[in-house]
């Protein structure tokens, strides 16, 4: 009797032993292909959403580094008591910001320069809407700002307008306000919304 009750227990003990080495020698060759087709699919159906991603990103950058521009033209004229201004060239997707100390709209010899900008492809001056975000028409260089540039006076009023900026996906406006200089930005992808 002790014979057959060993015997049953070693069967045990080498089936148990035998499926656990099994278990322990990793993935087969079959198991580790259909994970990587799986990996590969949700890949597959994340990289388009991955990329628009990195094309909103990258306008939202732009349109930011404009408003900078902006900014920094309106603190300049406040603080150096002459206007400063931002004249845009949407042609060539590009911007020019000076300070006008000798008052005759036009850069001259020794007025401070800020930058030669330029928006960096596939960012451009335009829009996919045909109206702004309060419903007036868009010009088809994307620039509603009398003579494509921007006065900011020593009090830091300025003539008021609209830049749009836009890439393959979405659209940018960058509104500046007359009194204040103050800039609102909105995104329009379906419908416009406000993002600052």
């Amino acid at each position: 009797m002790q014979d057959k009750c060993s015997f049953f227990a070693f069967g045990r003990v080498g089936s148990r032993t035998q499926t656990q080495s099994t278990k322990e020698r990793g993935f087969n060759l079959l198991e580790l292909l259909v994970v990587l087709s799986i990996v590969s699919i949700l890949a597959a159906l994340a990289f388009p959403n991955l990329s628009r991603l990195t094309s909103s990103r990258e306008l939202s950058q732009q349109a930011e580094h404009l408003a900078a521009t902006i900014h920094r033209a309106r603190d300049l004229a406040m603080d150096q008591g002459y206007p400063w201004r931002i004249v845009f060239t949407p042609g060539s997707g590009s911007w020019l910001c000076y300070g006008d100390q000798d008052g005759d709209a036009e850069i001259g010899p020794g007025e401070r320069q800020l930058g030669h900008f330029s928006l960096v492809p596939p960012v451009r001056f335009g829009c996919h809407a045909k109206n702004g975000p309060n419903n007036t028409v868009i010009p088809v260089d994307g620039v509603s700002i009398s003579g494509n540039r921007i006065t900011f006076s020593p009090m830091g009023c300025c003539n008021s307008g609209s830049i749009y900026i836009w890439n393959d996906t979405s659209s940018i406006a960058i509104r500046v306000l007359p009194a204040s200089g103050v800039i609102r930005i909105w995104r329009y992808g379906s419908s416009w919304e406000v993002l600052k």
